[in-house]
């Protein structure tokens, strides 16, 4: 086999691995990788066959010599694409626990697997099957689709690149087909390299690779989760903000018992980038996975905390209505609920801890029931006052973990954002040692925005900055995003927890004088973006921080505000006052419904499971491919025209001899019949007959018999038949999953 075969099929493989490395492995080492093909590659191409068998089973060994180093390394790998799927589809798995955080043998697994597709593309190269390349590419690229993200633009296009140089090098083009073709993924490969060397960004990355991303996974989205009109605001994407110009089309029809005024949420920002809010990262959320676990099994979720405070605190004064929400023509992704939440089917949420509510489903859910308090969330001060005077109940334990949660969470502003707040804020409120009441956080958020800020539905666009850099310092200007995402900053900044929010408000004039269950039109109009605060021991209230929207929605009832002085009130450097106890009932709940004889499990347990599934699902994978293949091959052969059948019968013929190695690769029909005659004499003469036939189906217009189709069909199954005598043990079993 020529050694440039091997080159090509590694240069495909390289390509392929960097671009999934990336995706879903970014921790894991591609150097144990790289090495264990490279040496795969040279032992094939030395030695052929035999060469990368050593390999293989040396590989194998190796592992076994040292098995839990290499236990490890395979944990690890499946930690990083759980991980993967927590950050890019809200998919949560618990982590395996693993001895060696890092070791020498970091990324095997991955080599090994690598290595089976290395086998794939050399065997594709070396045998001209265009397809299998060809199918390389399209799982790469599902994946990027499927997970929404893809490494880079860069990566990308080499691999599209080394893709075509493949194909047409397995075509065989002459060089002046190659000069013509090869010379445009060749022209984007150096276009992209010069565009680095000279870009100021270029070192770090293609600035229009996750421009390009975005469009692409947003045209996905859309798809999948949009009806009609495109949507006014971006779910915390500053790359797609453009100006706030909704139409009159509807996005939500709401039926309510007993209509009220709402704030409904549906994306909620967590983490700020220079480009946008994001939500909760996977890998933070998995750490406090399990104690979030515990708390919802205790129907504890932050979703519908404030009214699971108002039940706990004011019991005489709580009751619930129902809600119905049909989604026509806004984000299906998620459930879009209140703060008054009470009660919903958990089968509809596919998250039901994280920042936002996904909803289950392919494309999500379109009607959605649920309770909610009648007690309003502008009563929250109410609630407060009430709670800070209980002690000791089971909402207080349950709230002091998720508290503990919320604060090391979403206190985060990103350094340069910081510095950029602390040049525009009143320095005797950032230096003060205590934090702030609630009630005068707010207003000096209030204070900051009026004197910052004007409002503007056609601001300036913000465009290569950080967007807080470029409303506080150039346009001075925004509507409802650029005042949320500054307000949400700037609470964090004063020691409050905060995260941005958006959705639609139902508003005061949208319930004025509706009867029950009313039907009301929430148009596009009403999308809004808002900041919402974590009051200790209460929950997630919403802050109306836009001029003009206060007006639309109910005042905050501050009548019943907790006392500032300290007395009623959480600890005020903040957080709850309530301590987790030693012995808390939350931490063992994951323990609290096995059996006693199965609370000690295996560590390696879990990971033999999966490896089982990945197991199973390849055998099927190979099963269904053979079965395809086998089909196809059938029916070439049962095909009913004669000349065709008699064509089809000695080219497949020919193909298994080849392969088989019993005869050389393109034989003359005159060396057939005495290399078939060494495995049965007996087969020489009806080979040389069944190839006359052949000639005439192949050459001559006269039409074939039944009987010389017969002596043709006859001769392959002789020949088969011959050919699988002649082989032993494993390779016997080989040529029957093969022509079988």
């Amino acid at each position: 086999m020529k050694w440039l075969d091997g080159v090509v099929a590694y240069s495909v493989l390289v390509a392929a691995f960097l671009v999934i490395r990336a995706m879903l492995f970014p921790e894991m080492s591609i150097v144990p990788a790289l090495v264990l093909v490279l040496l795969w590659m040279v032992a094939r191409i030395q030695w052929k066959q035999r060469g990368g068998d050593i390999v293989l089973i040396a590989s194998v060994i190796f592992s076994l010599i040292f098995l839990s180093t290499y236990i490890d390394d395979v944990k690890r790998t499946i930690n990083e694409l759980f991980i993967t799927l927590a950050e890019h589809k809200h998919i949560y798995m618990d982590l395996l626990s693993v001895n060696e955080t890092t070791s020498w043998l970091n990324g095997m697994i991955l080599g090994q697997i690598a290595l089976l597709i290395g086998s794939a593309m050399y065997y594709a190269v070396a045998n001209q099957k265009r397809w299998i390349p060809v199918a390389l590419a399209l799982v790469t690229w599902s994946i990027q689709l499927i997970l929404g993200t893809s490494p880079s633009l860069l990566l990308d296009i080499l691999f599209f690149a080394v893709l075509i140089v493949t194909l047409l090098y397995m075509n065989q083009l002459s060089l002046r087909w190659w000069k013509r073709i090869a010379i445009v993924p060749v022209s984007l490969v150096v276009l992209m390299f010069v565009y680095m060397v000279i870009s100021p960004n270029g070192n770090e990355e293609f600035t229009g690779s996750s421009k390009i991303e975005d469009r692409v996974r947003y045209q996905g989205e859309k798809w999948r989760y949009y009806k009609g009109e495109e949507p006014v605001l971006t779910a915390g994407n500053f790359q797609r903000l453009s100006t706030f110009t909704p139409d009159d089309h509807t996005a939500l029809k709401i039926a309510m018992e007993n209509p009220s005024p709402l704030y409904l949420k549906g994306f909620v920002g967590s983490t700020y980038t220079p480009s946008g809010w994001k939500e909760i990262d996977g890998e933070a959320y998995m750490e406090v996975k399990s104690l979030l676990e515990a708390l919802q099994k205790e129907d504890f979720t932050g979703a519908k905390q404030l009214s699971l405070a108002a039940e706990s605190s004011l019991p005489d004064q709580y009751e619930e209505a129902k809600l119905v929400i049909q989604n026509v023509g806004a984000s299906s992704r998620y459930i879009y609920t209140p703060y008054e939440l009470a009660e919903i089917d958990g089968n509809l949420v596919r998250s039901k801890q994280a920042d936002a509510l996904h909803a289950t489903g392919i494309f999500g859910r379109r009607t959605v029931e649920m309770n909610y308090m009648l007690t309003p969330y502008t009563d929250y001060p109410q609630i407060a006052n009430a709670v800070y005077t209980t002690k000791g109940t089971d909402y207080l334990r349950r709230e002091s973990h998720y508290n503990q949660y919320v604060y090391n969470e979403y206190l985060a502003v990103p350094q340069d954002s910081l510095n950029v707040l602390r040049n525009h804020m009143d320095e005797s409120v950032l230096d003060t040692e205590t934090r702030l009441p609630y009630e005068k956080t707010i207003q000096e958020v209030e204070n900051f925005l009026a004197q910052t800020i004007s409002y503007n539905e056609n601001p300036k666009p913000i465009k290569d900055q950080d967007f807080l850099t470029g409303i506080l310092e150039e346009s001075k200007e925004g509507f409802s995003v650029h005042y949320a995402t500054v307000a949400t900053l700037a609470f964090r900044m004063l020691g409050t927890p905060a995260r941005y929010a958006e959705g639609y408000i139902v508003g005061l004039d949208d319930v004025k004088d509706l009867q029950s269950f009313s039907e009301i039109n929430v148009s596009e109009k009403n999308a809004h973006a808002w900041t919402e605060i974590y009051v200790d021991m209460v929950g997630w209230v919403p802050i109306e921080v836009t001029p003009g929207y206060a007006e639309k929605m109910p005042e905050i009832n501050k009548k019943d505000y907790p006392a500032l002085d300290g007395s009623d009130s959480p600890d005020a450097t903040g957080g709850s006052t309530v301590e987790p106890e030693p012995n808390d009932t939350t931490e063992v709940q994951e323990d609290q419904d096995k059996p006693e004889d199965s609370k000690q499990v295996n560590p390696n347990t879990t990971i033999w499971f999966w490896l089982n599934i990945i197991i199973a699902f390849v055998m099927l994978t190979l099963f269904v491919l053979y079965y395809v293949r086998k089909r196809k091959r059938q029916q070439k052969l049962r095909v009913r025209d004669h000349r065709l059948a008699v064509i089809h019968h000695v080219q497949y013929m020919v193909q298994m001899l080849e392969k088989e190695q019993v005869v050389t690769k393109l034989p003359s029909f005159e060396t057939i019949p005495e290399a078939v005659s060494k495995i049965d004499p007996q087969l020489q003469l009806e080979a040389e007959d069944g190839l006359k036939i052949y000639q005439k189906a192949k050459y001559s217009p006269h039409g074939v018999t039944d009987e010389e189709r017969v002596k043709v069909e006859t001769l392959f199954a002789h020949v088969h038949s011959a050919v699988k005598k002649s082989k032993k043990g494993v390779k016997r079993l080989r040529f029957i999953v093969r022509y079988q």
